[in-house]
């Protein structure tokens, strides 16, 4: 196999195919090249069968790219091999094992929404007086074992433990499964079923795990369940990337890898083949603030650049006007097309501003973050109905789509075929019969004919009879909702794709399709091809790549936030998705900040962020200030007092402890007052700064 196009340590990494094998992955340095040639080795140089190694990844996207990749350098069909996410494995395993723990293998995967919808009622039943998002977050940390809160009451989790308990005999019951079940099951039926481990640690030889750094604490125990036996584990991960710990991440995984599976070789790839060098400095020169990491340089062999530009706007309005002036200049003059320009923020709420100065300039523009095709309601309901016509005994889809169209089928008459059927032990769609309804009847008939058309006709033609049958078309004609009504034919064309991907018959294939819908990721919804400039949040750059970035509103108070200031643990995170969002940029990079600026509705003073001490003036051209146009320079914006970098004996920065707030951190003075960021729990507090209940904390 040729691996000339690989550099000396990508080699190493691909070569090094016995035992525990830790790559160290700076960003842009072409780990999925390694992931794969390294996969391409071991089947054509090493003999080993293709259905002996397992990749596992994070999103469909990437394990779609991995199967390419390995088919191109191989030249055979990869889509049948363990190339997948995490979740997609784990519903693999469980299709064909689930039975071990009592489920039937047509289990059904709900996704948040209905999810919160499921425990909204169950909160009703039981009178809780719960936040049904709060419970819907304390289900998904249990599940995750991730770390719950220390200051909730022993009362307070008796009840969040009972409203989980009936949440999971619900989903027991109706043979149904949430995203964090997929793993947390897969485990459990390892762990309870040595015969069925063993069975699965028998197929695979070699195990490689993509953005290692962005597992939790029971994918590592996955990873661990099957790897430790064969101990051919090989990682792919970068510390200095990890951005996730709000889902769980453990960033420690990657020293606890070294301490569990032993002798562990670590390969670090440093030769970045995206960026510039003058990007790349500033890449090493944030995330070397961090101590507790393994340290690497990133380095290109590209040309040096030009360098980063910091722009210091006098508002946030003059940071709008610039930012979509350099937009039209890089499209116009430089013929960048949008679609390779994006805008980084670290709060979604600071997109407002740019779409406004956008659609005047007629910029076009997509925001990520919105609601997700296959998130909308009439997207939902179609899929219900599929899901319902392919299997009767699923329970859950029926309750959502009884009633839509309205059929006259209240809360109360389902409430009564749901206590038939649990009675009679059948499903609620058997039970219909011993029900004397004419509108539950007319369901039923509806449903049976979309039954026995699933083999007759192509999957995408079906999205057409249900519209048409159930009522749905005229129900949206009839309230003038064309733009759901396009949604939901919009449906067809996956179908149409499904048919030509999957195998088997029609039931096999819509059902295959459904799993994948369940399975899919926000990342995976991100539509690259669109010509327009892309306006994201830090976290859903990761992974991607521009030739032009643009880092917007970087403020102390912003970013960094107020309330990881007082957090070493979250301070240090905030300098990773800085260095995260200064590698998406490829050719040009800029950065930005402003005085003052309007969020929330009120004026605040802005200072620039932290990180620019970090990044050398060779590096960085700082230039220009754009005053409001609505203002002269003369009145331009100004914050009320005077804004001093001490006071009393007190300086931005310094670190303060209070009598009832605890621990906090300096952001601001204004004359005699301190702007004071404390925890999550009490916030940013403006304290008279020779106040008896704070005192300075001592080095």
């Amino acid at each position: 196999m040729d691996l000339s196009v690989l550099n000396s340590k990508q080699k190493e990494a691909v070569q090094k195919t016995e035992g525990p094998v830790m790559v160290i992955a700076g960003a842009g340095s072409g780990k999925t090249r390694v992931l794969t040639y390294r996969i391409a080795y071991i089947i054509s140089e090493l003999g080993i069968d293709p259905n002996a190694i397992l990749a596992v990844t994070f999103t469909n996207k990437a394990a779609r790219e991995m199967k390419e990749r390995v088919e191109s350098l191989l030249g055979f069909d990869a889509s049948k091999m363990w190339i997948s996410t995490f979740h997609s494995f784990c519903a693999r395993i469980l299709r064909k094992e689930i039975r071990f723990l009592g489920y039937r293998q047509d289990f059904q995967i709900i996704d948040d929404d209905d999810q919160l919808k499921l425990i909204k009622k169950i909160v009703k039943e039981i009178e809780s007086t719960q936040d049904p998002k709060y419970v819907l977050s304390y289900i998904s940390k249990k599940k995750n074992m991730e770390t719950i809160s220390s200051q909730l009451s022993d009362f307070e989790k008796r009840e969040l433990d009972n409203l989980l308990d009936k949440y999971d005999e619900y989903l027991y019951e109706n043979n149904l499964l949430d995203f964090d079940d997929l793993i947390l099951l897969t485990i459990r039926l390892f762990q309870e079923n040595p015969t069925v481990l063993e069975k699965y640690i028998s197929i695979f030889q070699y195990i490689l795990v993509d953005e290692f750094q962005d597992t939790n604490t029971i994918q590592y125990e996955l990873i661990k369940l099957l790897g430790k036996p064969i101990n051919n584990v090989f990682i792919v991960g970068d510390q200095d990337q990890s951005i996730y710990s709000f889902r769980g991440a453990v960033v420690e995984n990657i020293n606890y890898f070294k301490r569990d599976f032993k002798d562990t070789e670590v390969i670090l790839l440093e030769q970045n083949y995206r960026s510039t060098q003058h990007i790349l400095n500033i890449a090493n020169s944030v995330i070397n603030r961090n101590s507790n990491r393994i340290k690497k340089v990133l380095f290109s062999q590209n040309n040096e650049g030009n360098k980063a530009l910091y722009y210091k706007a006098d508002s946030s309005y003059g940071e709008t006007i610039f930012v979509a002036n350099e937009i039209k200049k890089l499209h116009d003059k430089e013929h960048i097309d949008y679609k390779d320009i994006a805008i980084l923020y670290r709060l979604n709420s600071l997109s407002k501003g740019f779409e406004d100065e956008f659609i005047k300039q007629k910029i076009p523009y997509v925001i990520y973050g919105g609601v997700g095709f296959f998130s909308r309601k009439e997207v939902k309901d179609m899929l219900a109905y599929l899901r319902l016509s392919i299997n009767h005994e699923d329970n859950y889809s029926l309750e959502r789509i009884i009633n839509v169209p309205k059929r006259k089928i209240g809360d109360k008459l389902v409430d009564s075929l749901r206590k038939t059927a649990q009675e009679r032990q059948i499903s609620m769609f058997d039970a219909i019969e011993f029900m004397p309804n004419t509108n539950l009847l007319e369901f039923k008939r509806i449903i049976l004919e979309l039954s026995s058309k699933v083999d007759k006709i192509s999957p995408e033609n079906m999205i057409d009879e249900i519209i048409s049958l159930t009522g749905y078309k005229d129900m949206l004609i009839k309230d003038d909702e064309l733009e759901r009504l396009d949604n939901a034919l919009e449906l067809k064309s996956s179908l149409k794709d499904a048919y030509e991907f999957y195998e088997g018959s029609n039931k096999d294939r819509i059902n295959a399709f459904l799993v994948d819908v369940a399975l899919r990721t926000d990342v995976d919804k991100i539509n690259e091809s669109d010509d327009c400039v892309k306006l994201m949040s830090f976290h859903q750059a990761k992974g991607l790549e521009y030739k032009v970035c643009f880092m917007v509103a970087m403020e102390q108070g912003i970013f960094p936030s107020f309330k990881a200031m007082s957090s070493p643990k979250e301070l240090d995170e905030e300098y990773r998705i800085c260095y995260v969002g200064v590698t998406r940029a490829m050719e040009k990079l800029y950065l930005s900040s402003c005085n003052v600026r309007r969020l929330y509705g009120k004026d605040t003073v802005g200072y620039k962020s932290e990180f620019f001490s970090r990044i050398s003036s060779s590096d960085l051209d700082v230039y220009g200030h754009i005053f409001d146009k609505t203002s002269s320079a003369k009145d331009k914006p100004k914050p009320k007092g005077i804004v001093k970098s001490s006071y009393g004996g007190f300086s931005v920065g310094d670190k303060v402890i209070h009598k009832v707030f605890g621990k906090g951190i300096v952001v601001s003075i204004n004359q005699d007052k301190l702007t004071i960021a404390f925890s999550q729990e009490y916030g940013v507090k403006i304290l008279q700064a020779n106040h008896p209940s704070f005192t300075k904390e001592e080095e």
